[in-house]
């Protein structure tokens, strides 16, 4: 269960925001070294994969995608001052990266700054309600939906949250990933996103 939470956090991170995002053209070097510090993490090569994303940031600049990642392998390694440095440079970088804005929400929180935090899981809320509305993203309607739950949740409307996840359940029965987290609640989120990854 546990990994599944962790797999989850990953795939939001990247999966979901890849096919949403404006055509955005980065170095292709970047974009190489920083696909190879992916398969390093995954593999939990974690300081190697570091110094590749490292390399991908110093080719081009602009590249948020490398932040976010290097922000998971701190949290990883318990490192949550870095993550979110990491984090809200990934935000800094690209202001309509709505996953990046949770993850900034929940490191703050994690770090005692619950009205920051509060104010990124707004925006991020803001930035979901913009894409479910949008229809060029009726492609990726049901992970938004998940993403805008989830995020309900965070900003301490459980009620709603899980009321979403069970309408996205009803319309998707074969939504498999929603059952694991319907059971969830925001303090079990934290749990399995920053205890014993």
């Amino acid at each position: 269960m546990k990994q599944l939470i962790i797999f989850n956090l990953i795939w939001i991170l990247f999966a979901s925001c890849s096919g949403q995002k404006k055509k955005e053209i980065y170095n292709p070097k970047a974009i190489e070294l920083n696909n190879k510090a992916v398969e390093l993490m995954k593999k939990l090569n974690n300081d190697s994969a570091l110094i590749l994303f490292d390399k991908a940031i110093a080719v081009d600049k602009t590249y948020y995608l490398p932040h976010s990642s290097k922000s998971v392998i701190y949290i990883r390694k318990k490192e949550f001052d870095k993550a979110l440095t990491e984090m809200e440079m990934a935000v800094k970088k690209r202001p309509d990266f709505t996953e990046g804005w949770n993850l900034v929400g929940m490191l703050n929180e994690k770090l005692g700054n619950i009205e920051t935090a509060m104010k990124c899981y707004k925006k991020s809320l803001a930035i979901f309600d913009e894409r479910i509305a949008n229809p060029a993203k009726k492609e990726f309607l049901s992970v938004n939906r998940q993403n805008r739950a989830y995020l309900l949740i965070l900003l301490g409307q459980e009620k709603e949250g899980k009321e979403e996840m069970r309408k996205l359940k009803e319309e998707m029965p074969n939504f498999t990933v929603i059952d694991e987290f319907i059971k969830l609640n925001k303090q079990d989120y934290f749990n399995q996103i920053f205890k014993d990854n």
